[in-house]
């Protein structure tokens, strides 16, 4: 049944109600008044209660809504604060995966000292001038405690590697290629004899150049580290490096104090002024045996 109908039907009941009243009121007053009573009752009070449920529905359609509309603010609150955790978790693995390809990169040199091979050497020497980090010519180390140096050469072919002994100005005293299939210890025992040969051998556990090559890979490491942003500034001053010597950087066109890698000295300026003496006054002490070598090494 309709409420339509329904609706009709209580109103024609109680309009029935209330003739069945008016046509007794004479001979059972008693009866009349009771039908006056269930008449006014149905007329008034079903069809309100009716309105009332009705009314009540429509509260409950309207609090179901403002429930829906609050549910969904929560989902798109819930969608937009996961969205956020999901931009950090990319964000971490990016920068995971950055500092991961730095440590790589810092591993190309440790293995210098980790596991010394023919191999491992030339791929250290050969990303590091790859980056601009050594000069082409090939990096130099000191021999400890005496004026000889190791310039390490690459060729053209891979794994082609050859030791120069040079003095201060570069002068090659002897050459040793290292031979494919020589052991890492015979290739550095040739290494101990031409110190030997040049005169530099300083007695018995003094003649080390493995020395060298922990100064090397040291040198690579710190220059890795330095470069590793380019608003730390020293990717410009840091490049094309012909040697480290007592904390002093000398690469093919400047020369770095090791208490200022920002401040340059620039080759072609070498003996325009008294830098001895300008670089004291700012309390770099060691700057005249520094400068003494820069000039040597450069022929200034």
């Amino acid at each position: 049944m309709s409420r339509r109908a329904f609706v009709v039907g209580v109103l024609a009941l109680g309009g029935a109600m209330l003739l069945c009243s008016w046509l007794v009121s004479s001979s059972a007053p008693w009866l009349s008044a009771t039908l006056d009573n269930v008449g006014v009752v149905i007329l008034l009070l079903i069809p309100g209660e009716f309105a009332l449920t009705r009314l009540r529905s429509g509260f409950a359609r309207i609090e179901r809504g403002v429930d829906e509309a609050r549910a969904t603010s929560q989902a798109a609150m819930d969608t937009a604060e996961r969205t956020q955790q999901s931009l950090e978790q990319i964000r971490q693995t990016l920068l995971a995966r950055q500092q991961a390809e730095h440590e790589d990169e810092l591993d190309l040199y440790r293995r210098l000292v980790t596991a010394p091979t023919r191999e491992s050497l030339f791929i250290a020497l050969r990303h590091a001038t790859d980056v601009d980090v050594l000069t082409p010519a090939g990096v130099r180390v000191p021999v400890w405690e005496t004026d000889l140096h190791y310039r390490f050469v690459l060729g053209t072919r891979d794994y082609d590697v050859t030791v120069q002994l040079e003095q201060d100005d570069g002068t090659i005293i002897s050459m040793h290629p290292w031979s494919a299939g020589t052991p890492t210890a015979e290739f550095f025992q040739q290494l101990v004899q031409a110190v030997r040969n040049a005169g530099g051998d300083l007695g018995v556990g003094l003649n080390d150049p493995t020395e060298s090559v922990e100064q090397l890979a040291g040198m690579l490491v710190d220059v890795t580290r330095l470069r590793a942003q380019e608003l730390m500034g020293y990717r410009g001053t840091l490049r094309r490096i012909i040697e480290r010597r007592d904390g002093w950087y000398f690469t093919e066109t400047h020369v770095l104090p090791p208490e200022d890698l920002g401040y340059q000295i620039a080759i072609s300026r070498l003996d325009e002024m008294d830098w001895e003496n300008h670089l004291r006054n700012k309390g770099w002490y060691d700057a005249g045996a520094a400068l003494a070598f820069a000039r040597r090494l450069y022929g200034a």
